[in-house]
């Protein structure tokens, strides 16, 4: 198939004259920067994350030399077999592992060769966007233009927990996350660093925008960093014109699922593993453009409001020192891409690309199925994989107290020996033997001569008897 036709969907064609005017209007609001006698100049792209940064870097990457001749120098960095790279962590890493001495040697030595080229030294990575104190540090007597990108915060969200299942080992449903989200403060998500980076560096000097997805009709993230960088429109055009691939894009539903299920296994088996079902899993999730990753379209009406609520009220400072980016607060991808999640297509994808990893993570599920784990995911990824495995019983629900009991601990001539014992028989109940016994002696030692205490405390312990004698006869 032809790459462009294959990737329609994403229109990747050349933006609008509306989409260039706004780029216009936002980078003009902050240029000429203010002029400085300062020995270097340096252009940083700190994400924000899951803004688009891995196909900055990618682009950057693939035409160092055209950016060379148009003033720009952009040092190498690694990427891997879809392109995707966490940018410049010859800097940014070593300041996130507080290494201040080998991030200053890394960037003298940039600075020397942008010189050199007589070029603006120009960087990109997500790991500078907290970095906001060291990199200030590190540039003290540099002109420093930062450059981030924003984008809606629930958006935002469900791409970081897409991330959290690609790369990290995460295993929460989004069911799950939503509502830990609505009793915590995330700034992060809501761009608050930018505002850090602002005191630091000054307003003037950082250039926000919004973003906006290709899926959902927003224009070349490539395009908008060249002209924020400060490239003109006519040699940004040219050098984005042929934009034919898709990077690092979110995993649809389906890959989505399947990296999920599998994280229940792959922490006991070598990395290298993981990372190639990363890298299948993800080139699979950037050609199905037939699918769709979770959108807010995906998120109960009520939820959906709430979490928007929580996340958007923590954006207003942003939105009140940088009006450009109030249109953040609008863009939300909510249509309505619902679709049946089948595992088969990506599954088949990694039984084609990472046919050994796939195979290590069949052998350690059936290893651990032996060992007997029945948890819900890992027997739902042994169903996927079709391995046979005895579903697990239903569990009886956890005793709790009594209507007795509760009237008994409610009582005002209720004392302490009463509570202990209560909680002894509650435990017991639930077969926690041991901190039933402990509980039941501490009663004993407050009320000695309670009687019903000593039954309870015997039958315990005969409890505990029978169950040693059980275990050391198996």
């Amino acid at each position: 198939m032809d790459r462009i036709e294959k990737h329609k969907n994403y229109k990747l064609h050349q933006p609008t004259i509306i989409d260039n005017e706004m780029i216009r209007k936002i980078v003009n609001a902050f240029r000429p920067v203010k002029s400085s006698q300062k020995a270097h100049n340096i252009i940083i792209h700190i994400g924000s994350p899951k803004c688009g940064s891995s196909a900055i870097q990618r682009f950057c990457t693939t035409n160092k030399e055209k950016l060379l001749e148009l003033g720009y120098y952009y040092p190498e960095h690694s990427l891997d077999s879809n392109g995707v790279s966490g940018g410049h962590t010859q800097v940014a890493g070593a300041l996130i592992q507080n290494d201040l001495a080998l991030a200053k040697a890394n960037l003298t030595i940039w600075l020397k060769e942008a010189k050199v080229q007589d070029a603006t030294l120009l960087l990109s990575a997500e790991a500078f966007y907290g970095q906001y104190n060291a990199v200030a540090g590190l540039c003290e007597d540099i002109n420093v233009t930062v450059i981030a990108f924003l984008r809606h915060p629930v958006d935002y969200l469900l791409a970081n927990h897409n991330q959290g299942i690609k790369r990290h080992m995460e295993t929460r449903r989004l069911s799950e996350l939503l509502p830990v989200q609505l009793n915590q403060q995330t700034g992060h998500l809501a761009g608050l660093p930018l505002l850090h980076w602002a005191d630091k560096f000054g307003d003037e000097n950082c250039i926000f925008m919004p973003y906006q997805s290709l899926s959902a009709g927003g224009t070349p993230i490539e395009l908008k960093f060249l002209m924020a960088a400060g490239m003109s429109e006519k040699d940004a055009s040219a050098l984005t014109n042929n934009l034919d691939k898709i990077t690092n894009r979110s995993y649809v539903k389906s890959a989505l699922e399947l990296k999920r299920l599998l994280n229940t296994v792959l922490p006991e088996l070598p990395a290298q593993h993981a990372h190639e079902i990363d890298w299948a899993l993800q080139c699979y999730s950037d050609s199905a453009t037939d699918e769709h990753a979770f959108t807010q379209a995906d998120l109960g009406d009520e939820i959906r409001e709430k979490i928007n609520h929580h996340l958007l009220s923590q954006m207003k400072p942003v939105v009140k020192r940088f009006p450009q980016l109030e249109s953040v607060t609008k863009m939300a991808s909510v249509s309505n891409t619902k679709s049946d999640i089948n595992l088969i297509k990506p599954l088949r994808a990694l039984e084609d690309a990472a046919p050994a990893a796939l195979n290590a993570v069949i052998k350690q599920a059936v290893t651990l199925r032996d060992q007997n784990r029945d948890d819900y995911s890992f027997c739902k990824l042994l169903d996927v994989l079709g391995i046979e495995f005895t579903e697990p019983k239903a569990r009886k629900a956890t005793p709790g107290l009594t209507e007795p009991q509760m009237q008994l601990l409610n009582s005002e001539k209720v004392q302490i020996a009463d509570c202990l014992r209560e909680m002894a028989v509650l435990l017991e109940k639930q077969n926690l033997l041991q901190d039933a016994h402990f509980a039941i002696s501490a009663a004993l030692k407050n009320r000695p001569n309670g009687e019903g205490i000593k039954r309870i405390k015997a039958r315990i312990e005969q409890k505990i008897s029978i169950k040693k004698a059980t275990f050391k006869a198996h």
